[in-house]
């Protein structure tokens, strides 16, 4: 199993809410990616801070 890893990424203010409820509803699931890896959803959310948005997730490959 390797190391979690986090991941930073700008999100537009208009979707800042859309894309944190979504990254909320998938946290602690297992997706499959197009490489056959798989991805354990660890911690996901956005965060505001002096008008940006910040998309901010862990991930762990399983």
């Amino acid at each position: 199993m390797a190391l979690p890893w986090g991941v930073k990424e700008e999100v537009e203010p208009a979707h800042g809410d859309t894309v944190g409820e979504y990254m909320a509803s998938i946290e602690g699931t297992k997706i499959e990616l197009p490489s056959g890896a798989v991805a354990h959803m660890l911690k996901a959310g956005v965060k505001e801070r002096k008008g940006k948005y910040m998309l901010i997730y862990r991930y762990q490959l399983v």
